[in-house]
């Protein structure tokens, strides 16, 4: 998939640099430009600047420069593509596309797997306010869970063999994009039946608020206590880590990186935003990573 330079050039513009790079980045005018401590290497004097008359940045110390796409795409992790699409959404410019056909299926079937995922979400959401939800809602009362964080985290409860499947049946979802969400499974029959069954669900959001995976919680004592979404075409567990999409609009001076989701939400319901849970079953080197890209700041680990 590629775009017009036309339609690049409006997003661009439509993008003030100083605006995008605040949001990472704390800044301080100095004459011209804005000036402030480098999101790519460790520094303790200021040498990467902001110019608002270019639309450009440039850092001094370790000569890493570009536009608000190499900026938004440097900083995030993410493809010239991806930040092009990041800036456009927030912009609200709907894009046209000129057709390549590979990287076009690839890009069409990411975009159908993200309905897929944010669909899902709802639909166990809802499922949780229902009867058949008995051992969740006890769960829940238990973990003194209140109804602000249940619809803060979109937390739900999958219920029987194909109930899912056949909901994305009847939304129009076609098995590609079902099968690369990893929510459903075919078996050597042919049938296909749901990954998650009655268990406490907990969608997964990468930085921009798009549910990417899901971790399901078993109700009794059966295991695997935890089952999660399998890597696929949206979702990489090593360059995410759940609740980042909220630690992200609160203070990042420090990030607590706790075990699990439960550990995240419940913190949060008691005021403590800035925390994050790793997507792996260690802290390892690459969740770090994630921390240093994505907040440019110290973390603290329970």
């Amino acid at each position: 998939m590629r775009y017009s330079d036309e339609i690049i050039d409006e997003v661009r513009q439509t993008n003030d640099i100083v605006d995008i790079v605040s949001q990472y980045v704390h800044l301080k005018r100095s004459g011209r430009n804005f000036f402030g401590l480098c999101p790519f290497h460790n520094e303790k004097s200021p040498s990467f600047s902001v110019s608002p008359d270019k639309q450009i940045f440039h850092c001094f110390g370790c000569g890493v420069g570009g536009n608000v796409f190499t900026f938004l795409s440097k900083i995030e992790g993410i493809s010239f593509i991806e930040a092009v699409q990041s800036l456009a959404e927030r912009a609200n410019i709907q894009l046209p596309t000129l057709q390549n056909s590979q990287d076009t299926y690839k890009e069409e079937l990411k975009a159908k797997v993200y309905k897929v995922n944010e669909f899902t979400a709802q639909f166990y959401h809802e499922n949780l306010y229902k009867p058949e939800a008995k051992l969740a809602q006890e769960y829940i009362k238990k973990r003194k869970l209140t109804n602000n964080t249940l619809k803060a985290f979109r937390i739900g409860f999958s219920g029987k063999f194909d109930e899912l499947y056949n909901a994305l049946k009847k939304q129009g979802f076609e098995e590609k994009e079902i099968l690369e969400s990893g929510l459903v499974n075919r078996n050597d029959n042919g049938k296909y039946i749901d990954r998650y069954r009655n268990r406490l669900m907990f969608p997964i959001c990468d930085a921009r608020g798009r549910v990417i995976a899901f971790g399901g919680r078993v109700l009794d004592d059966s295991k695997p206590k935890y089952i999660n979404s399998p890597e696929n075409i949206v979702y990489s567990k090593g360059r995410n880590l759940f609740g980042l999409n909220v630690a992200k609009k609160g203070d990042t001076k420090k990030i607590l990186v706790v075990e699990g989701y439960m550990d995240v939400i419940s913190l949060h319901q008691r005021g403590i935003t800035n925390v994050v849970a790793p997507l792996r079953n260690s802290f390892n080197t690459t969740a770090r990573l994630v921390i240093k890209k994505k907040f440019r700041t110290n973390y603290i680990k329970f």
